[in-house]
């Protein structure tokens, strides 16, 4: 159904559309109406969980401890979970999809065709994966690398640094090899900056050169 309020209120459509087992449909124009607000009071009066983007999610959490807000991203603290109410700015395809399977009640919804830029930016492109993540448990532990997303297994040497102060225009070095079976010498690599490393021991080594003179 769509939030038509020429006849209702917001929270009467709310009940009517929990009545049906349906979505409430709105309009990029339709902002600013108190909807979140009637969704969390129809929440609280019906236990429900309230569905919603993650930031929002963890704020309205701080702010009404009673209720329970899901990050719609959150699969595992939806397992199992009925009666659960959405609020708009969660993505069609999700709600679609836990209505489908009897999770969700009702709550508000944003049409495809309806969604602002801003939303559409933001929550319905997936972020890019970060170029290059180094994790290490502790100093004598072995480097978990991910490049692109993907974790490199496999590695052989991994070598990254940060020039600063430094007149290079791109200071980041980079030299990770790897196991890889399908290349024709058996090893891969990830490369940026080689040339750095060998620069800068050859100054580090004038540098101790000099001042042993």
């Amino acid at each position: 159904m769509e939030l038509n309020l020429s006849y209702m209120s917001i929270s009467e459509l709310l009940e009517k559309a929990a009545e049906n087992n349906e979505i409430i449909y709105t309009r990029s124009n339709q902002r600013l109406l108190g909807k979140t607000t009637a969704l969390i009071q129809f929440a609280r009066e019906n236990n429900s969980p309230i569905l919603m983007i993650p930031d929002v999610a963890h704020t309205f959490q701080k702010e009404h401890p009673d209720l329970t807000f899901i990050d719609y991203k959150d699969e595992i603290a939806l397992d199992g979970l009925t009666n659960v109410v959405c609020d708009e700015g969660v993505p069609l395809k999700v709600i679609e999809r836990l209505h489908g399977l009897g999770q969700l009640l009702t709550g508000f919804a944003i049409d495809d065709e309806m969604v602002p830029v801003y939303l559409t930016k933001s929550l319905f492109q997936p972020k890019p994966s970060p170029l290059l993540q180094i994790e290490l448990d502790d100093v004598d532990a072995a480097p978990r690398i991910f490049y692109k997303g993907e974790k490199i297994k496999g590695i052989i040497n991994a070598d990254f640094s940060y020039l600063t102060n430094t007149e290079l225009i791109n200071p980041t070095h980079i030299d990770i090899e790897y196991m890889d079976e399908d290349s024709k010498f058996g090893t891969k690599a990830i490369v940026h900056n080689r040339h750095l490393v060998s620069k800068r021991r050859l100054s580090t080594a004038e540098e101790q050169h000099g001042n042993s003179l």
